[in-house]
């Protein structure tokens, strides 16, 4: 009997750190695209000369990829919301389902920050 109720102990104690650990993460994606898109947007022209002739593609698509992903990471807040409502319901089958949602948002997301930073790296290698 004591064993199970260890045992229950220490998944619990897992779940709670996993929630925090997603938590963070969801926190730590938003303050990279945020500052990736006030830093770029404020100081590229500190870091390179843009004139008239200067192809901003890639500047463009990297301010795109940090929008994105921002939006990705809102939209997994509220999927995120959906699957613990369901849960709570006990409609385990939704709920998992909106668990496998969030999980692909929060990596999509992720995915696309990268991009974002590679490109305006790109961008600046090109034009310095």
């Amino acid at each position: 009997m004591r064993k199970n109720k260890d045992k229950k102990n220490r998944k619990y104690i897992l779940l709670e750190m996993r929630d925090y650990a997603q938590e963070e993460f969801d926190k730590l994606i938003v303050y990279l695209n945020s500052g990736a898109l006030i830093l770029t947007i404020g100081f590229v022209k500190d870091i390179t000369k843009i004139t008239e002739k200067t192809d901003t593609t890639l500047l463009i698509q990297s301010w795109s990829s940090f929008v994105c992903s921002l939006l990705l990471i809102l939209l997994s807040h509220k999927t995120a919301i959906l699957s613990t409502d369901f849960e709570l319901k006990d409609k385990e089958t939704i709920s998992d389902r909106f668990d496998t949602i969030t999980s692909s948002l929060n990596w999509t997301s992720f995915i696309i920050l990268m991009i974002g930073i590679i490109l305006f790296i790109t961008f600046i290698t090109k034009n310095i």
